[in-house]
């Protein structure tokens, strides 16, 4: 049996319960939290030896931030991101860059549990590699939106109108209109179908990013 504590945060009740039971079959001494301000005191009264976080905890701050905390108090605490988002881009800006040393595993490409055991095992001896980086994988979804085109389409996401979406973006509407062109092409949606384009690559990024991330994230961009 490991001699190892690990705090499990993720605002989804149902998936924090399935990814705690799995690490205590494991062997591992868990402890799980739903939001930030719950981590961080856990955290606090127990010092764990590593943290899986999901990076979109709600309203507040999410696991990026909580991440910077936990490693700026103990740098040796290993760290596995568990999220869905293809990476860092799609989420809220982080000016910090990610902890070195990290594993970011993304939700849908997590067939085998074996996965999830291996990356908390190295990032917690401080081994972590590339193996262990999803968000580096060529082939993630949307790995090749420019960061303006994720912007964009966190805009139309969030159901505002091309003028609106100008606007918060300080351009010309033609320029807007010339960006929302390029994002949903760069999807692989055809932008000649006018409305429906704009339903299709909504549907489209939503898929992939998910409701609620996009939303914290628009908050964030206003």
């Amino acid at each position: 049996m490991t001699a190892r504590l690990v705090l499990v945060v993720e605002d989804d009740y149902l998936l924090r319960e399935l990814i705690a039971t799995a690490l205590e079959v494991r062997g591992y001494t868990v402890q799980t939290a739903a939001t930030v301000v719950e981590a961080k005191r856990i955290f606090h009264a127990t010092d764990p030896d590593g943290l899986v976080l999901d990076v979109d905890l709600g309203p507040g701050p999410n696991g990026f931030d909580f991440a910077q905390i936990a490693r700026k108090e103990a740098p040796g605490t290993g760290v596995v991101f568990l999220t869905q988002l293809p990476d860092p881009r799609f989420a809220v800006e982080n000016e910090q860059g990610l902890p070195t040393g990290i594993a970011y595993l993304r939700k849908s490409a997590l067939a085998d549990l074996n996965v999830l055991y291996d990356a908390l095992d190295a990032a917690m001896r401080g081994e972590a590699t590339s193996k262990y980086r999803h968000d580096l994988d060529k082939s993630r979804p949307f790995a090749a939106l420019t960061v303006k085109q994720i912007e964009v389409l966190h805009h139309m996401a969030s159901g505002k109108s091309n003028a609106q979406i100008a606007e918060a973006r300080g351009t010309s509407l033609k320029a807007t209109e010339d960006a929302i062109r390029r994002a949903c092409q760069a999807i692989g949606i055809d932008s000649s179908l006018e409305g429906n384009s704009r339903t299709a690559a909504v549907a489209k990024y939503l898929s992939v990013v998910g409701i609620r991330s996009n939303i914290h994230s628009v908050e964030v961009l206003k």
